[in-house]
């Protein structure tokens, strides 16, 4: 046993030789609470926050009167019995559904029915905010600190929440929450990837995942029985209290100690996995030996790997276009630069000035269509995935209804990474996008014509969500994917910050178009949204059974490659393209640096 733990290569190999135990466990149980915490936040707004029926509360001073058909205004008389027309000051809410809500408390209707939304959009605006500084933090602080620090702020903040006497103090909690929240999700993600034997990470991943749905299940089930905003806000957040405990019980991700060169730290927490996991052996193994010739062998690794860069970089940078080329060999004329390799580094892979990555993602054209595509897509897609958990005031029973799309989450999630290797990434997308776009056009036909089935409605709306959710699923895969790795974590966080801008859209629709009876409009849009973000698929080459490209350069000769089989009618897939993610292991890896948003899926080095 000792000499099977001592000789190994590299950590994964370490992990796996260590097997699964209660080290990981620690892990695995804190990364599943913090989706738990989630729900409540991101979607339960449609119980925090909802408007039911109102009335103008006229006062009876015997100098006011209703104004037939207004909810807003008044009619007031004045001593010489003239009569005006007035807003109303006060609103009779009906409380048979909610006893208290944000809405009824400051009476966010009428001429302040627009501070409604910003309940919801406030609080993607946050997340937007968290996902560009939450890789920046879990590569320089650390995943734990990330977590850590997301959930004692996210406990200050929900307690603000729910004591908040003032709705402004409201909205800037709302905004922290959002930072916070997904300051800790991507990190919490990362850690359980980054411990985790390498052949249970599509297990794992998939249970990460569960958490969410499970509790848009358990937060339908709480708001059925607490009708109170605040109440409800607070018991929605108990995993907030079971993270605040075993976050003191896990350990720093060893992976990002070595990385980070501290290896004193990580020779301690793998000496804490070895007690927990196989203490029959905790003191044969020779873990201060592993660690360094961990670090060694991956030092040796990054000095080589940069060194050839810098070797291509150095005259890569100047590599003329195509069209150059071609007319230089026109004239007869030379450049030393031709002789580069194809996939050479230079400012086309971000290389250069700060500015070099993100001009990057527009300046060669295939990245720059690739990049508008992805970007128009997931947001799209965002504008679906939240707006149909919004639409609950649409039916009788919105409990029953954000149960049911918790639990047509779940197939989402479990049945993703077997469908996409068999089947491919970019036609599950194309069809389940498509398909539910249809599905949702064909609803808002029924209400359009006043065809009021709710169970066929409610039906459709689930079949419609479970596809909508099976695409968001897949795109986590498929993005990463189509960027070459020298753009891949950038332009993985332009997808995710494009995903939260079209989550602050859908309140607006739903607010404004159920308000006025016009729902069939909501699910319009949202149908329409789908298509187009399906049609805007087929622009995208596929993915499943190739290897991942290195540079812009390699990505672009793969695919004339591709487009000159194509032309020429030969199908068959050039022999450079290996099969990649066979072991389903790269679904989780791309998941969760696209969650991050950042570079820190270097940690998988």
């Amino acid at each position: 046993m000792v000499e099977k733990m001592n000789n190994v290569d590299g950590l994964d190999d370490f992990l796996t030789k260590l097997g699964t135990g209660k080290w990981n466990y620690l892990f695995f149980a804190t990364s599943a609470a913090v989706p738990g915490v989630l729900p409540i936040y991101l979607i339960g707004s449609e119980f925090l926050n909802s408007v039911t029926s109102f009335s103008c509360a006229v006062p009876d001073d015997n100098r006011t009167l209703p104004l037939n058909g207004s909810q807003c205004e008044m009619v007031e008389r004045d001593s010489t019995g003239h009569e005006q027309i007035v807003p109303c000051e006060e609103w009779i809410y009906d409380t048979s559904l909610f006893h208290s809500t944000v809405a009824m408390e400051w009476n966010l209707v009428c001429d302040k029915a627009r501070l409604a939304s910003l309940f919801q959009t406030i609080y993607t605006a946050g997340g937007f905010m968290g996902a560009m500084v939450a890789g920046m933090a879990a590569d320089r602080y650390g995943r734990r600190w990330c977590i850590r620090t997301g959930t004692l702020f996210t406990i200050c903040f929900t307690i603000a929440l729910v004591f908040s006497p003032w709705f402004w103090l409201v909205v800037v909690a709302r905004f922290f929450l959002g930072v916070f929240n997904t300051i800790m999700v991507g990190p919490a993600f990362i850690i359980s990837m980054e411990i985790c034997n390498p052949s249970l990470r599509p297990t794992v991943g998939i249970f990460l995942a569960l958490p969410y749905a499970l509790m848009m299940i358990g937060i339908a089930g709480i708001a059925y029985c607490i009708r109170d905003w605040r109440l409800l806000q607070a018991a929605a957040s108990w995993p907030c209290l079971v993270i605040l405990v075993l976050m003191y019980l896990i350990d720093k991700s060893p992976r990002w100690l070595i990385v980070k060169g501290r290896l004193d730290e990580a020779i301690i927490v793998l000496q804490r996995a070895v007690r927990l996991n196989q203490p029959n052996f905790a003191l044969d193994v020779d873990v201060s030996s592993v660690v360094h010739s961990i670090y060694q062998k991956q030092n040796e690794t990054k000095t080589q790997k940069t060194q050839n860069e810098q070797n291509e970089s150095g005259t890569s940078l100047h590599l003329p276009s195509t069209k150059t080329q071609d007319s230089m060999s026109a004239r007869g004329g030379t450049d030393p630069s031709l002789s580069r390799p194809p996939n050479a580094l230079g400012l086309d892979d971000g290389i250069g000035p700060w500015w070099a990555a993100p001009v990057a993602l527009l300046r060669t054209k295939i990245i720059r269509k690739m990049t508008l595509v992805l970007v128009t897509v997931w947001l799209l897609q965002g504008v679906v995935y939240l707006g149909l958990p919004l639409s609950s005031s649409s039916f009788s029973s919105p409990f029953l209804y954000m149960a049911l799309l918790g639990a047509f989450e779940i197939p989402a999630y479990s049945l993703t990474a077997p469908i996409t290797k068999r089947i491919g990434r970019k036609s599950v997308v194309t069809t389940c996008l498509m398909t539910s776009g249809a599905l949702l056009l064909s609803v808002a036909g029924f209400l359009l014509y006043h065809i009021t089935n709710e169970w066929l409605h409610i039906g459709i709306v689930m079949i419609s969500y479970l596809l909508v959710c099976t695409a968001y699923q897949v795109n986590f895969l498929y993005a990463p994917e189509l960027f070459p790795t020298t753009l891949r974590p950038l332009g993985s966080a332009a997808c995710t910050l494009s995903a939260y801008v079209g989550f602050s859209i859908p309140p607006f629709i739903t607010y404004y178009t159920y308000g006025n009876n016009l729902a069939w409009v909501s699910a319009a849009v949202f149908g329409s949204c789908a298509i187009v973000a399906g049609l805007l698929v087929f622009l995208l080459p596929e993915t499943n059974g190739r290897n991942l490209a290195e540079t812009v350069a390699d990505l672009v000769n793969r695919l004339e490659e591709e487009e000159n089989l194509q032309s020429n009618g030969n199908g068959t897939q050039p022999a450079s393209h290996l099969t990649y993610g066979s072991d389903g292991d790269s679904f989780n890896k791309s998941r969760v640096s696209t969650i991050s948003g950042t570079y820190c899926n270097a940690g998988y080095t």
